[in-house]
């Protein structure tokens, strides 16, 4: 959504008392955006990092969705896994599956 409904969306938010994660999608968005990313610490240690779609479903959070028109096709479908299905595999290994 633009800025105005983004306010609308974060003022819902705050009067529901919902906490809410913000994922900004654009063209260059990929998959790894949505689920987790990798970080190699020091000491060559590889450590996941939980990305905002990720991090609203397991802690019930709402996910607004800003400038999904301008996602790539090859990304909807991830999306739509979690969304419809409540389910994703993720890179470290767990699955996320609704109860």
């Amino acid at each position: 959504p633009g800025p105005c409904r983004r306010r609308l969306i974060m003022a819902f938010c705050e009067l529901m008392n919902f906490e809410c994660e913000i994922l900004t999608l654009s063209r260059d968005t990929t998959e790894s955006d949505l689920k987790q990313r990798r970080e190699i610490l020091p000491g060559g240690t590889v450590h996941y990092v939980d990305q905002a779609p990720l991090r609203a479903a397991v802690n019930g959070r709402v996910l607004i969705l800003d400038g999904i028109e301008r996602t790539e096709r090859n990304v909807l479908p991830t999306l739509n896994n979690l969304l419809e299905n409540r389910e994703m595999s993720l890179s470290d290994g767990r699955f996320l599956m609704s109860p």
